[in-house]
């Protein structure tokens, strides 16, 4: 049976089973479920499930409902996915297995505030374009890990949604290591803005440490921070840096490397939180990707021998 959890607020970590037919889901103790979060209407939001369908309507609630950054408009009934969050007040849920697998362990490395003027008690992922980019960079990771795609398509994808996130970043790439040799296997680059071809794609000296060390380097602003690597990023004119090893348990897959060449601070203390959590994430999916490789490479050479 599916279940439906609440990711933050006063009753973060619950868990509530969702039955065919209407289930209420609100402030009042009147609904099926019930938020303790004044930001959530009494009665805010109905959930229709049949087997493995779902259409949820928001009940004109004050705050809104928001499925995937879009507002849910009432009365309308709107069928959403199970693994992706809505947003009611200033509570996040979401729906089925796939929350507990991939949005739970990274959705702490999201800032979620409060205002503090005018737009008091309005969930911030609204309002601020920021935090509804991490929310939704959240889903999107986990929706691309999803789809079977091959680890070039997949990293190129995904890189290319987290300079989006990253509006002061210059350039971005996954720094690949063959885990048997240790050494440099595959390079996936990009960057938003025109890069001269001729200069280098990322500081070598930098993703180096952070791979043989195994622990992120993150250094705000060159100009004024101390560090051993300061003279070789102002050799290449780098301002901010953030660069993150790639470690499925005590297997290192590589890196994942972020700078900015205009402007230090290319990246707040939040990003490199979610970053954190996200290269985790995907380490395993590159660890998981060698290991299927792997096998089918076995059961050709045992088919060919046979």
């Amino acid at each position: 049976m599916s279940k439906l959890y609440i990711l933050n607020g006063p009753n973060k970590g619950e868990s509530f089973e969702l039955r065919d037919g209407y289930t209420y889901v609100g402030r009042s103790a009147k609904n099926d479920i019930r938020i303790g979060d004044k930001t959530v209407s009494r009665r805010h939001l109905r959930i229709a499930k049949s087997g493995r369908e779902y259409l949820v309507t928001d009940l004109k609630s004050r705050n809104g409902t928001f499925y995937n950054g879009k507002y849910i408009r009432p009365p309308f009934e709107f069928e959403v996915k199970e693994g992706v969050p809505i947003a009611i007040g200033m509570t996040v849920i979401c729906i089925g297995e796939g929350c507990t697998e991939q949005i739970i362990p990274l959705f702490d490395s999201i800032e979620l505030r409060k205002d503090t003027g005018e737009q008091s008690g309005i969930l911030k992922v609204h309002r601020d374009k920021a935090n509804q980019k991490k929310l939704e960079l959240l889903y999107r990771v986990s929706d691309i890990l999803s789809e079977g795609l091959s680890i070039d398509q997949a990293l190129t994808r995904i890189l290319s949604h987290m300079l989006n996130l990253l509006g002061r970043i210059d350039r971005g790439a996954f720094i690949l290591v063959d885990p048997e040799t240790g050494m440099i296997a595959d390079v996936i680059f990009a960057s938003p803005k025109p890069i001269d071809e001729s200069s280098i794609f990322y500081c070598s000296d930098l993703v180096s440490r952070v791979i043989d060390d195994r622990k992120p380097v993150v250094i705000s602003n060159a100009r004024t921070e101390e560090n051993e690597l300061i003279d070789t990023l102002k050799i290449h004119k780098i301002e901010s840096v953030m660069c993150l090893p790639l470690l499925s348990g005590s297997q290192i897959m590589g890196a994942m490397y972020f700078d900015s060449l205009g402007k230090p601070y290319g990246f707040s203390k939040e990003d490199v939180a979610l970053f954190k959590d996200l290269s985790q994430r995907i380490a395993v999916t590159i660890e998981n990707a060698h290991f299927a490789f792997d096998l089918t490479t076995i059961a050709d050479s045992l088919s060919s021998d046979s």
